[in-house]
């Protein structure tokens, strides 16, 4: 990404002073422009570089050494420029999750990486960058963590479909909330099996399908066996 990031706005960046703690200056004495961090802990400014005048071919070199010493809020502005940007934060407690938004807890959480389109691509995409389509970029890059969250979280689902005990379908890929799943699979199933989609139900133990099918097969003999008592019952009290 800093690749992207011209040196000049860069140097530019800092020398109109907008990186607080951090300053460019020049040192007439040493002829030399020196970058001077400040440290909230001792109250005084620090020299971390030092750059023997004129920048003119250098400006690589201290945009890299400006870079090393700037904050990630510092740095995302800066990539905004050439970048539709957001933040990926994790929260690591009995389990994984992740969002753009981040979390309440700051003990188990905090921020874990960055994901990002380039300014070219979105106008490969939208044909121009603009607010708009930088906003429709911004929900497609949350839209992809959202996705990675749902792999995280087990979220992933799937379906066979069997006839008398015989696979004849099957469709694997479908991610979300598993309420939210149920209308896409039921668009894949054939239209006299979309009913089954109702009576769904999430299962989070590790029954093989020939386990599932056997506890089937059970409840439906004991919904026999209970229509049969109660037949019974009523003809008893018929009589």
């Amino acid at each position: 990404m800093q690749e992207s990031i011209l040196d000049q706005d860069v140097i530019s960046y800092i020398k109109n002073g907008n990186v607080d703690g951090l300053k460019l200056e020049y040192n007439k004495s040493t002829h030399e422009w020196e970058l001077n961090s400040y440290s909230d802990f001792f109250k005084k400014w620090y020299t971390e570089y030092t750059l023997s005048a004129p920048l003119k071919g250098s400006e690589t070199e201290l945009s890299e050494a400006i870079f090393g010493q700037m904050q990630w809020q510092d740095l995302r502005t800066l990539a905004e420029k050439a970048y539709c940007i957001l933040p990926v934060y994790m929260y690591d407690h009995s389990g994984l999750t992740v969002n753009t938004t981040g979390f309440s807890c700051p003990w188990d959480s905090g921020l874990l990486g960055w994901i990002y389109a380039p300014h070219d691509k979105i106008k490969e995409e939208f044909e121009e960058v603009t607010p708009e389509t930088v906003k429709k970029a911004e929900k497609l890059l949350d839209g992809e963590v959202k996705d990675y969250d749902y792999y995280l979280t087990g979220q992933c689902y799937g379906f066979r479909l069997y006839k008398q005990e015989e696979e004849i379908d099957s469709c694997w890929g479908f991610l979300g909330d598993f309420r939210d799943v149920q209308a896409s699979i039921k668009e894949h199933l054939p239209d006299e099996c979309k009913d089954i989609v109702e009576i769904l139900q999430d299962r989070w133990d590790n029954a093989s399908v020939e386990d599932i099918l056997e506890e089937i097969q059970e409840n439906e003999e004991k919904d026999e066996l209970d229509c049969g008592f109660d037949d019974e019952l009523t003809d008893e009290m018929e009589m």
